[in-house]
């Protein structure tokens, strides 16, 4: 027997055999004109109204779904009603001119029951779009049960299977519930859910159609009691295939809770992927199939951020992949498959089993920055990053990790060979951290720099060979282990517990990263000083000078080593001596965090680590064109030419001190990318005693630096383009959150 479907059950039974329940009708047939107001009332209406006052209303769903409606027109649906079966209206609008389904009158949201549809059996919805765009759906409530039939359902559906996109599909203020899908079948079923597919409703499959959406937007949507997704759009053509077709694809503003598989998931999008200001509760509370929080799938760009995702208990695969180095789920956050250039930013995470973030293995140039995590990773033998990544271009920089007291947990998981850039990350642990990473090992190409760890022993197993900057003192937290949950993320003044107190050692012990979002956690302005270590940047006075490392540094030699890089060495030499012995260096600085258009004054400062036994040697400076040379690629075979001489320095027989180059007209002239790189090169006679070696980023404290001063140095902000943030029509009101009805959510198959 069903108990408890919604806040208005009493008014559910009192009105179903008044609804219209299963109507069967002839064709479509045309509304009468555009822009036209129909009123639709299951108790007080009638099918042989005309349907356009409020006090000639239509009844059924069967009316609704015959009819065939024009761009502006407008459906609504009386409140404090119930109608049960399948919403399916026909008609599209037209840019400009969508056709909209709302409520009127006072009470409560109208409600569709669904009652457990079977029709596409692809996958059905109650409230279902077949082919159709340029429609908005706001302000109903939506549910989709049955204790009898299994089908593959959804609450809300937008079901494409024609080639190309449909445009402009709005869901807003809808509250979605209780809608028990199959649990054996595919991740297109829940609760709002965006399908474009090359199987059309009948269930003919077209192998290589390429269907999807553009321009949808949902927002402020309640969605509870779900099998499997929460919210979600997907696009297949078959055999495996995802196409890229999705574009500017919103879910903003939305609550998600108890959820059987994963929270929410954009994937398949070509541009405008955007997730902010939702809360993702309870998500994968099963182990029958891989699922996360909030994540993404064969994206481009995608932005995730002002998100908070918690509670995942479930999502390994029933256990049996649970020792696999790539199927163990459950994390809060997941760049996935083929996912390219995804920034996850200013999220706060926590109480998931799974952990903080999964990057897939082929996923690039993702950029986690600013983040909060509490208590994630807490399942047995779990961890906090799950990473069978070996991809150089994905940063994990500035994010701040407390486990508390009675978690255990550790740090990576890898699988084979891994490749992490790790940068100005707080770990906190009150905990207990097992292991820092487990399984596999990392390339040469890792980077752990300027983290803080506490307790020093974090790292005691498995951890980086090499960690510059490393800082192990109490990070002096204000409160961790103090974030609860529900956040109102548009709170400036949000998790207060994980600002850093002004006598931590992390504030400014940072380094510099470039297009790092040109903000904190809470807002601040980057940088006011140099870089602090977490996700918080304290408010400083700023100093005069704003001195940016290098972002790559190397030597190279001629002969027989030409073909040998040396970017990972403490020391970069520079040499005029025979074949085989000859050494020059190079420097490249991002200075995008420069605010200004000139600088009053640009100063290369190089550190000597030593020198020979030469009196004196002249180290001369260039800047060179090209600046895609890598640290780890760079040779003397593919090494760029010098082609704008900057100056020269005299460099004696001491070691320990530092020289400078005066920059400031090269460095003005490259204020178009803010970008420089620069050759170290001794042009004089052979000297077999005139080496000198200057100190690179691998060396704590001793790397090159390029000191700008004036013209806003201090101000050192620059968004770039994954940092900054779409217009959002309010948060997720907490206060008027209905109580799902918490049915069981599993079929029995």
């Amino acid at each position: 027997m069903m108990q408890g479907l919604t806040r208005n059950t009493a008014l559910l039974l009192a009105c179903l055999l008044l609804a219209s329940v299963f109507y069967a009708y002839p064709g479509p047939e045309k509304a009468s004109a555009a822009n036209t107001t129909y009123y639709v009332d299951s108790i007080g209406g009638d099918d042989a109204n005309g349907g356009t006052t409020q006090s000639s209303p239509w009844k059924s769903l069967a009316k609704v779904n015959a009819t065939t409606f024009q761009p502006g027109d407008r459906i609504l649906f009386r409140t404090d009603r119930v109608w049960t079966g399948q919403l399916w209206p026909k008609g599209s609008g037209v840019s400009g001119n969508p056709i909209i389904i709302d409520q009127y009158g006072a009470g409560s949201k109208p409600i569709i029951n669904g009652a457990g549809t079977t029709y596409p059996v692809n996958v059905s919805g109650a409230v279902m779009l077949y082919n159709q765009q340029h429609w908005e759906i706001n302000n109903l409530e939506v549910t989709n049960y049955s204790t009898t039939v299994i089908s593959a359902r959804a609450g809300i559906l937008a079901y494409n299977s024609q080639a190309g996109v449909n445009s402009h599909i709005y869901v807003r203020d809808c509250y979605v519930h209780d809608v028990n899908s199959n649990v054996n079948g595919n991740k297109i079923t829940g609760g709002i859910i965006f399908f474009g597919t090359h199987i059309d409703k009948d269930g003919v499959a077209t192998l290589g159609v390429q269907a999807g959406f553009n321009d949808v937007l949902v927002e402020n949507n309640h969605v509870a009691n779900v099998t499997k997704e929460g919210i979600r759009i997907k696009s297949d053509a078959g055999n495996n295939q995802y196409p890229r077709i999705n574009t500017d694809i919103v879910f903003r503003g939305n609550f998600v809770e108890e959820v059987f598989g994963d929270g929410m998931v954009l994937a398949e999008v070509a541009s405008g992927a955007l997730a902010e200001y939702n809360i993702i509760k309870n998500h994968s509370k099963t182990n029958t199939a891989n699922y996360a929080g909030l994540w993404t799938h064969y994206t481009t760009g995608a932005l995730i951020q002002y998100n908070e995702v918690y509670g995942g208990t479930g999502g390994y695969n029933d256990g049996e992949a649970f020792d696999s180095d790539i199927n163990c789920d459950g994390e809060a956050f997941d760049s996935d498959i083929n996912c390219d250039g995804d920034v996850f930013q200013y999220n706060y995470s926590h109480d998931n089993s799974g952990g903080l973030l999964l990057v897939m293995p082929n996923a690039k140039n993702l950029k986690f920055r600013y983040n909060i995590s509490q208590n994630d990773g807490y399942r047995s033998g779990q961890e906090i990053f799950h990473y069978p990544n070996n991809v150089a271009s994905n940063q994990i920089y500035n994010n701040t990790i407390y486990i508390g007291p009675s978690v255990t947990t550790q740090i990576f998981k890898r699988s084979g060979t891994a490749t992490a850039k790790f940068y100005n990350n707080i770990i906190k642990a009150d905990g207990t951290v097992s292991a820092f990473a487990s399984s596999g090992t990392w390339s040469a190409s890792t980077e752990f720099r300027n983290n803080g760890f506490y307790p020093a022993s974090i790292a005691a197993t498995n951890g980086p060979a090499s960690h510059p900057g490393l800082v192990s003192a109490d990070p002096l937290l204000v409160a961790a282990g103090s974030g609860g949950s529900n956040i109102d993320m548009t709170d400036a003044n949000r998790l207060p517990g994980y600002k850093l107190q002004s006598a931590s050692s992390l504030i400014n012990s940072g380094m510099y990263v470039g297009s790092n979002g040109g903000k904190d956690f809470w807002g601040n302005a980057l940088y006011t000083g140099s870089p602090d270590i977490g996700a918080y940047e304290s408010d400083v006075d700023a100093p005069a000078t704003l001195n940016i490392p290098a972002e790559a540094d190397s030597y190279v030699r001629d002969g027989g080593y030409a073909a040998s890089n040396y970017g990972t060495a403490a020391s970069m030499t520079v040499k005029s001596d025979a074949s085989g012995y000859a050494r020059k260096a190079y420097v490249k600085v991002d200075f995008g965090g420069f605010a200004g258009t000139t600088a009053e004054s640009a100063k290369l400062r190089l550190y000597v680590s030593s020198v020979n036994a030469a009196t004196t040697r002249t180290v001369s400076l260039y800047g060179t064109t090209d600046e895609n040379w890598t640290e780890t690629g760079i040779t003397w075979n593919n090494a760029p030419a010098g082609t704008t001489f900057i100056g020269s320095a005299a460099i004696g027989n001491t070691a320990g001190e530092w020289v400078e180059f005066d920059v400031t007209a090269y460095v003005n002239g490259q204020m178009a990318d803010k970008r420089v790189s620069f050759l170290l090169v001794n042009e004089g006679p052979f000297a077999s005693t005139g080496d000198v070696s200057f100190g690179t980023r691998e060396a704590v404290g001793i790397g090159p630096v390029l000191a700008l001063s004036g013209g806003g140095a201090s101000s050192a902000v620059r968004i770039d383009a994954g940092g900054t943030t779409a217009f959002m029509r309010r948060a997720v009101d907490t206060s008027q959150r209905i109580v799902p009805s918490r049915l069981p959510l599993p079929m029995a198959s």
